[in-house]
């Protein structure tokens, strides 16, 4: 399954361009943000923090991302998507809600219920194990 969902992924980003798949995990792990530290950032779209440090760095000349230090610690900086950023990840997300569209068209109609039921149970219990890693 975890297969099937990269290579999902892998062709809802290649819509995008240029983008590297690292790139197009931390527009989507933004999106929803308020900003994120590099490290945070990290842990989310499961590289390690050197690597998203430059991703992000590379990103920020693109104009997709902004650098701003951290209003709880001058030390740590927050990434967050500038306009153009957000725009990426919002054709991201379309892109993904198309291939999704397309795969569940092509379940008979009779099961298609049943696997969207089987995926929201799914959602909910990586939601429900996100927060949990967020209290910790």
């Amino acid at each position: 399954m975890a297969q099937a969902f990269q290579r999902l992924e892998r062709t809802a980003f290649s819509e995008l361009g240029p983008a590297t798949e690292t790139q197009c995990r931390i527009l989507a792990e933004l999106l929803p943000a308020r900003g994120m530290s590099i490290s945070a950032l990290a842990l989310r779209v499961g590289s390690d923090r050197p690597w998203v440090s430059q991703v992000v760095e590379r990103m920020r000349l693109a104009g997709l991302v902004e650098r701003e230090p951290d209003q709880d610690d001058r030390r740590r900086v927050r990434v967050r998507l500038t306009a153009a950023g957000r725009r990426s990840a919002a054709q991201l997300r379309i892109a993904l809600q198309e291939q999704v569209q397309r795969l569940l068209a092509r379940i008979p109609s009779a099961r298609r219920q049943a696997v969207l039921e089987a995926l929201g149970s799914l959602a909910d219990a990586l939601e429900a194990k996100d927060r949990r890693t967020h209290l910790l």
